[in-house]
């Protein structure tokens, strides 16, 4: 007879009060963008999107994909995990990629 492992569910034992997981990921994105000095224009041609779908990334409103979430966290130069759970130690970031020189003109 097999037994089964309990599987934790990090999300189901959080507290009410914490943030969704989408609001998290805003926050986070926003944050790392900002701290590489990225501008919403230049991040968004980055990861391929357009910078309204950014702004709704950013306010937590979005629905966002897994394949989205790893753009997001290769572009920024961290994990998935750290974006969507928060879990960052100071020390240990290395400062996202600085945004290319180019202009981007989207209608070019």
């Amino acid at each position: 007879m097999q037994t089964s492992v309990p599987h934790i569910d990090e999300l189901a034992n959080a507290p009410a009060d914490e943030p969704k997981m989408a609001v998290t990921l805003g926050r986070n994105v926003k944050r790392l963008r900002e701290k590489g000095r990225i501008t919403k224009t230049c991040f968004a041609a980055m990861i391929g999107i357009g910078r309204p779908q950014l702004n709704k990334i950013e306010k937590g409103t979005a629905n966002v994909r897994l394949s989205m979430v790893e753009d997001l966290a290769d572009a920024l130069e961290t994990t998935p995990e750290e974006l969507l759970f928060g879990r960052f130690d100071p020390a240990s970031i290395a400062i996202p990629r600085q945004a290319p020189d180019w202009q981007f003109d989207p209608y070019s």
